[in-house]
C-alpha cells in the first residue's frame, strides 16, 4: 500500500446517531438529578447505557492496531530514544484547561461530545447500577460514558517527539485516543485536527454534576457553610499588604464543600484547602471553565507541592505575577 492509496479522514470511525440521541439522555439524567428527580434520572442514565454504542466503541478502542492503514507512510516521523523525549509525558494542569478552553466538550477528530472522568465517577457514585464502571472490564462499563470519555490526546505521538504542549495537545474522545495510541496520522490515515479551527456546541460534559460529588471518607469532616467570598472579604479584619488578599488564583475543577475546598487529581493526587482567614475561595468560571477562585498566600500552593504561578487568576494574572515577584 502506498502513502497516497488511502484518502485521509477526519476520525477513525464514523460516529453512529446513537451517540449524539444518549448526550440527549444524559442531560435530561442531569437536570433530573438537579431536580430531585432520582428515579427518573436513574431510569435516562440506564436507558442511555446502549448496547449499540457499546459495539461501536469495541474493539476499536481496545486494539489500535487494527486501525492502521498504513504501517511505513512515506515522509512520516519516526519513533525517537526515551533520552529525547518531551520529559512532561502527560499534560501539565494548566496545559489541560487550555486546551479545553480552546476546544471545549468536543472531539477535534470525530466531533462527538465528550464528558470528564471526574463527571462520570460522580454519576457512578451517585448511581451505582445505572452507571455501571468496573475499570478492568471495559463489557461492565456504561457505554455512553466509554464512547464520550474526554481525552487529551497527542497529535504527534509522545514516541515521535511530541510534545506535552497546547500547541500538540486536543480535546478527544475515548475511540479517536485510545484508539490512535502511538501510531501517527499518516500511519491512521487521519487529516491532521488543528488545521481545522474547533467547532463551539452548545455542551458544557455535564458539568452542573460537579457540584454533586459525594464527599470522600478520607476528606475532612465540615460542619458549616463556606458562605459568600464577599461576605468573608467584608468580614474579615483589615490586612494591609497582606498576602492573604492580595493573590488571585484559579483553580479548573475545584469545588467547595462545607469548610474545605477540594481540588481534582492534580499530579497524581487530590488536595484540599481549609477555607478561613487564611484562604478566601468561591466558585468561579474561566474561559468557560468551572473551577473556583481563590485569594491567599502563594506559600499554601508550595506547601501542598503546587506551582503557584501555574494557577493564576487569568482575570487578574499581570498583577498576581507582581507581587509573586516580590520579596
Amino acid at each position: 500500500m502506498t502513502s497516497g492509496a488511502v484518502p485521509p479522514h477526519y476520525f477513525i470511525k464514523e460516529p453512529i446517531p446513537a451517540i449524539f440521541e444518549v448526550c440527549g439522555l444524559l442531560s435530561a439524567a442531569a437536570d433530573a438529578h438537579l431536580n430531585g428527580e432520582r428515579q427518573v434520572a436513574d431510569a435516562l442514565f440506564c436507558q442511555a447505557d446502549m448496547r449499540e454504542i457499546w459495539n461501536w466503541i469495541n474493539p476499536d478502542w481496545e486494539k489500535p492496531h487494527l486501525n492502521v492503514r498504513n504501517h511505513q507512510p512515506e515522509g512520516d516521523t519516526q519513533e525517537i530514544p526515551k533520552t529525547m523525549r518531551d520529559p512532561v509525558r502527560h499534560p501539565p494542569l494548566h496545559v489541560k484547561a487550555a486546551v479545553l478552553a480552546r476546544d471545549g466538550y468536543r472531539c477535534r477528530y470525530c466531533g462527538i461530545p465528550v464528558i470528564h472522568a471526574d463527571i462520570r465517577k460522580i454519576a457512578h457514585a451517585l448511581y451505582p447500577d445505572a452507571v455501571p464502571w468496573q475499570a478492568s472490564d471495559p463489557g461492565k462499563q456504561h457505554a455512553a460514558f466509554q464512547c464520550l470519555w474526554l481525552q487529551y490526546d497527542h497529535v504527534v505521538p509522545h514516541s515521535h517527539g511530541g510534545a506535552s504542549a497546547e500547541e500538540n495537545i486536543v480535546i478527544s474522545c475515548a475511540l479517536c485516543n485510545f484508539g490512535k495510541d502511538r501510531y501517527t496520522l499518516r500511519q491512521l490515515g487521519l487529516c491532521d485536527p488543528r488545521l481545522r479551527p474547533p467547532t463551539p456546541i452548545l455542551w458544557n460534559g455535564l458539568e452542573c454534576l460537579r457540584a454533586c460529588a459525594l464527599p470522600r471518607s478520607r476528606r475532612p469532616k465540615a460542619s458549616a457553610a463556606n458562605g459568600n467570598v464577599r461576605e468573608a472579604l467584608e468580614a474579615a479584619p483589615p490586612k494591609t499588604g497582606n498576602l492573604a488578599y492580595s493573590n488571585a488564583f484559579f483553580l479548573p475543577g475545584s469545588w467547595i464543600r462545607g469548610e474545605y475546598l477540594y481540588t481534582p487529581t492534580i499530579a497524581g493526587k487530590e488536595r484540599w484547602f481549609k477555607i478561613g482567614q487564611e484562604l478566601i475561595a468561591e466558585p468561579a468560571t474561566r474561559n468557560g471553565i468551572n473551577g473556583c477562585r481563590l485569594l491567599c498566600d502563594p506559600a499554601l500552593f508550595r506547601r501542598r507541592g503546587l506551582s503557584p504561578e501555574a494557577f493564576l487568576d487569568p482575570e487578574q494574572i499581570d498583577g498576581a505575577k507582581a507581587v509573586l515577584r516580590s520579596p
